[in-house]
This record gives C-alpha cells, structure tokens and sequence, in this order.
C-alpha cells in the first residue's frame, strides 16, 4: 500500500521512505483486526463502533466468501449471504455510511464475460447495491490479456460503461491507459438490445454487462496502531 501511495517503488529511493511514511501514517485509515471467517454480528458491531468513535463513512469488505465461514446461521449458504447482505445493506442506510462489498464470481469459460449473473449467490447483492463494479480480465492465447473495469450498475444515474485499465508494475496500481484518452462510454439498454454510444461516429454492439458487486458502504474500525488517527 505504500508503494501504491508514493506511486513507485520506495525500496528504490530510501532516501524519501521516512518522508512517505509519515505522510501516509496522516490519511484516515483503519483496519479492524480480522483474518478470515467472522461472525456478521462481530463485523457489524465494530463497524458501528468506528462510526461513533472515528466518524468512519467508507467501509471496505474484503471479501464476503472469505468472511462467511464461520456464519452458523444456516447450512445453506445461499440464505447465509442474503442475510450478510442484507446485513451491510441495514448498517449502511442507518448509518449514513458506504459499504463496498467484494464478491467473488462464480467460474465462467475464459472466452466469456462476467455478468451481473455472475456474482456469487442469489441476486439479492446486486439488488440491494446502488452500483455494481465487475473487473473484468479478458486473457488472450497470443499475448497479455485485457483488463477493464466495467460499471453495470450506477442507481445515481444510470450511467454505465468500461474503463480501460493497466497494470504499472513499478507502483503496482491499476490506471487508464496513457495512450487511450479513456471517457465512460455511456450504454443504453433499449427493449433489451445494449449498445453503446458512438465515440467516433460508428456504431457498434457493446459487450454484455458483467460484474463485480458493490453496495453502500462505511469504513472499519480497529485502527492499526501504527497509524495515528488525524
């Protein structure tokens, strides 16, 4: 995460590592001290604890299948999620917070694209989400595949489309591509029938939707006692 804060490799230039690192120990940034299976109670606990001590408004679940595992509701997990979900979705309508839930897809062929039908689960997570982010990771047998982020979901607006993305390996960060002057391409569904918006005067069919999901959102709180709270 520092690399990715100071946007290069530190191990390279130690001379600017303490002043980095003080910079970053400043940004409003806690992690709650869990590792692995959770209990949805003891999660959702500590988030209302960071909002009423640290005034927390983003929370990140990172991610729900990995959390689940000691969720002794039920034996089907399928009902298991929903009520995780519905969960997230409560904590944050009550609390004024955003909640950014990561899901992992199901598998799908390699030549296909995820879709909002992807996700894991029943639908309720990307009924209950006010956006839907899915990555997408298009592989190719010749070369380095495609990445993009692809929003197929935007409750605000309505507004979706894709970003390109590229790995920088030196910061090991995800950006659009310098050489394409990348805008959200606006899709509109008509009768069923996604197209997207012409950028240069053609048309043309647009790739189905996909996902990744994400909800409203609020953030953790056990802070890491290595960065002070500003």
């Amino acid at each position: 995460m520092l690399t990715q804060f100071a946007v290069g490799r530190l191990e390279e230039q130690l001379d600017k590592y303490d002043e980095w690192a003080d910079r970053f120990e400043d940004l409003p940034l806690y992690f709650m001290t869990f590792h692995g299976q959770q209990s949805i109670r003891t999660v959702i606990d500590t988030m209302q604890h960071a909002v009423y001590v640290y005034d927390i408004c983003h929370v990140v679940i990172d991610n729900l299948q990995f959390m689940m595992g000691h969720e002794q509701l039920s034996t089907d997990r399928i009902a298991a999620q929903d009520y995780i979900v519905g969960a997230f979705r409560k904590f944050a309508t009550d609390n004024s917070c955003h909640v950014t839930l990561v899901i992992h897809p199901r598998k799908e062929d390699d030549d296909k694209e995820l879709q909002t039908a992807s996700i894991f689960g029943s639908a309720k997570a990307s009924q209950e989400a006010d956006n839907v982010l899915i990555l997408q990771d298009r592989k190719l047998v010749t070369g380095p595949g495609k990445r993009y982020l692809q929003v197929s979901k935007n409750r605000f607006d309505g507004d979706v489309g894709v970003f390109p993305l590229e790995f920088n390996k030196s910061s090991l960060t995800f950006s659009i591509p310098p050489k394409s002057k990348a805008r959200l391409k606006k899709v509109k569904d008509d009768n069923g029938l996604v197209t997207k918006k012409p950028s240069s005067g053609k048309k043309g069919a647009v790739p189905q939707n996909s996902e990744t999901c994400l909800g409203q959102a609020h953030h953790p709180y056990q802070p890491n006692p290595s960065k002070p709270s500003r």
